[in-house]
């Protein structure tokens, strides 16, 4: 059987013409080798290193979000925490030293790492690896390690440093799926089970207050229009967006038609401004907007579009990563941390969070970098960034057999596991569900009915190889048990059904289902209610499901609460917890309506794990879906009526 060549295998022939040994790569990201760079080319990096203090930063943490505490939202700025808890001067020093003796140029110092520039002879003679210029499966094009990895010098590995390019890992991956707008003549359309969203519906049917409602935030003495205006989103991805896109989803005066029948007005409104998205390119960002070449394009479309609808009053800071391997990733929260302009961040990607363990990197680990993620999380939350991402598409079954990823092994499988950075306990990790409202074709409406989290059985996945499929493929909310986190104190609050480790998803709200690849023959995709998301791409007007949709909502929520309340939240985790007991101390489904934060008798299952009747939590939905205008500290607000009236524009 033919089969696409790993990095050292396919280097073989390009490396040994010119006499270099070449080792297994510790690596099972298949990719194409360009060529070999200059010796003389200048090559860019980032050195990472642990904070200190960290006992005294956990404590920290919970007294920020505590409300009983003396420092309850007393927000560090960066230079504050650099100062207490950044990585001590005598390790910036010997790492500075080991580079400069290497003929490395340090460019900048952040609060956690270190910038560095030099030849690429220097950094393949101090990490002892061979340079080669490859072209990733996502479309980007890098520098990466013939081995596969580097192998850091002794003055690193005594500090603890981090350095996360040149990897060959596999890259995260968005979570969303396309999926087509269907006929009223397509079975799998039953109009008054299968809707099609646009967020003005979701503002309807999750009971977001009326767009007329008024507020005055705390310190304010003055009632203002509750829009989010104050506060200030971030989206973290590896594309920029077209703003033709952004002002057809406010401004729209298309019908979407089915079988010659309106299924769907939006007609919008004209005195709703457009928001203002601004860039943020990291590290020279991923170039220009190409939506033909770049998989990310429709992501940063549906971040934006989404969390803005929910919040029009909003700003917001797209930060253009290069692409969504970790060094990128890790790059987008650097900046985020030291520029600390941004209230909420959401990220609509990830991958399995099993990958970074030795037994699926040939021996060599990788948890050093989800080490790294949650020191960068820890420094967000203590400035009062709030973090957020999807929980994954695959439900429970997250990863693959380490057989599969290292070797293409056939006759492998799916098996449980979480996605990274949702499992990360200073991250809300947001799952999805298929929402059901109760209007008849024609009608624009989008009162709730119900909605339910059944998975969808899939179509054998082959991510690396042909005809290698691995089994058990499933589109769901992802949700299950970190391998890597123990459970935090917040999830104490609840039964999330471990005693012992980080529990996910924490929230949830509309993502939809039945993608393309669903397997018909076995799915619920004909028989149990399905929904979509509706997007501007390019001018077109697509269906997209995944949680991917329901993370940037849960940011323009946020947003919401955030010009309520008067100042940032940092991790809202113990405030989505607290408020779940406080429910099911209240007689939970049975609770006076104001007491119903989040809809817990939403029925699901994602292959492991199902949602049971008066469960609190389920690794299915977290703690249920959001009843907005309650989680907002309005229950007697007016809702947000029929899409495109004075309340819901």
């Amino acid at each position: 059987m033919s089969k696409p060549s790993s990095l050292a295998t396919t280097g073989l022939s390009l490396f040994g013409a010119i006499g270099l040994a070449l080792a297994n790569p510790a690596s099972a990201m298949r990719v194409e080798v360009l060529g070999v760079p200059a010796p003389s080319a200048t090559t860019h990096f980032n050195v990472y290193l642990p904070l200190r203090n960290q006992p005294a930063l956990e404590e920290l943490l919970k007294q920020l979000t505590d409300e009983t505490s003396v420092n309850y939202h007393h927000w560090l700025t960066p230079a504050q925490f650099k100062e207490q808890f950044g990585p001590s001067a005598a390790s910036f020093a010997e790492v500075r030293a080991a580079l400069q003796q290497a003929g490395l140029t340090v460019t900048a110092e952040k609060t956690q790492s270190l910038r560095v520039e030099g030849p690429v002879s220097a950094v393949e003679r101090l990490f002892s690896a061979h340079l080669a210029q490859v072209h990733t499966p996502q479309g980007a094009t890098k520098l990466a390690a013939v081995e596969g990895h580097v192998t850091e010098p002794a003055a690193f590995a005594a500090v603890g440093a981090v350095v996360p390019e040149f990897s060959t890992r596999p890259e995260a991956h968005t979570h969303s799926k396309q999926t087509p707008i269907p006929t009223l003549e397509d079975p799998l359309l039953r109009l008054s089970s299968k809707r099609l969203y646009f967020q003005n519906d979701l503002a309807e049917a999750y009971q977001y207050p009326a767009f007329t409602t008024e507020v005055t935030p705390a310190g304010a003495t003055k009632a203002v229009q509750l829009t989010g205006k104050g506060s200030t989103i971030g989206i973290v991805i590896s594309s920029k967006i077209s703003p033709t896109d952004l002002s057809s989803s406010f401004n729209s005066n298309t019908a979407l038609r089915s079988g010659g029948n309106l299924i769907q007005n939006f007609s919008g409104n004209t005195t709703v401004p457009v928001p203002t998205v601004t860039y943020r390119e990291v590290e020279g960002g991923s170039g220009p907007f190409d939506p033909s070449t770049n998989g990310a394009a429709a992501e940063a479309s549906i971040d934006t579009q989404t969390s803005l609808g929910a919040a029009p009053g909003a700003a917001e800071f797209v930060y253009d990563i290069p692409d969504l391997g970790d060094d990128s990733i890790l790059a987008g929260y650097t900046d985020v941390d030291e520029d600390n302009a941004v209230d909420v961040v959401s990220s609509s990607f990830g991958e399995c969070e099993l990958y970074y363990a030795p037994a699926y990197n040939f021996g060599v680990s990788f948890e050093g970098i989800l080490q790294t993620y949650h020191a960068l999380f820890q420094q967000g939350n203590a400035e009062g960034i709030t973090f957020l991402a999807s929980s994954g598409d695959n439900g429970a079954l997250e990863c693959t057999t380490p057989a599969y990823l290292l070797e293409g092994a056939q006759g492998t499988s799916f098996i449980a596991g979480v996605s990274t950075p949702a499992a990360d306990p200073n991250v809300t990790a947001v799952g999805g569900s298929n929402l059901v409202t109760s209007a008849k074709p024609g009608p624009d409406d989008a009162t709730y009915l119900t909605e339910n989290a059944f998975y969808d059985p899939r179509l054998t996945e082959d991510y690396f190889y042909a005809n290698d499929p691995v089994s058990l493929n499933t589109w769901g909310s992802g949700g299950g048990f970190s391998t890597i986190w123990p459970k935090p104190s917040y999830q104490k609050l609840v039964k999330t059904g471990s005693t012992t480790a980080r529990s996910l998803p924490d929230v949830s709200l509309q993502m939809g289902g039945c993608p393309g690849d669903a397997d018909l023959k076995a799915s619920n995709c004909v028989d149990l209610p399905r929904s979509a998301g509706l997007y501007f791409i390019q001018g077109g007007l697509y269906g997209y499901i995944g949680t991917s949709l329901s993370s940037p909502q849960f940011a323009g929520v946020l947003a919401l609460l955030i010009e309520k309340t008067g100042g940032r939240l940092g991790n809202v985790n113990p405030l989505i917890y607290s408020l779940s007991a406080k429910q099911t101390a209240a007689g939970g489904l049975s609770a006076p309506n104001a007491e119903h934060y989040f809809r817990k008798g939403v029925s699901g299952n994602n292959r492991y794990y199902a949602v049971k009747p008066g469960d609190e939590y389920s690794e299915v939905l977290g703690n249920g879906t959001l009843k907005v205008n309650a989680f907002l500290g309005l229950p007697s607000a007016p809702t947000a009526g029929t899409p495109n009236s004075a309340t819901n524009p």
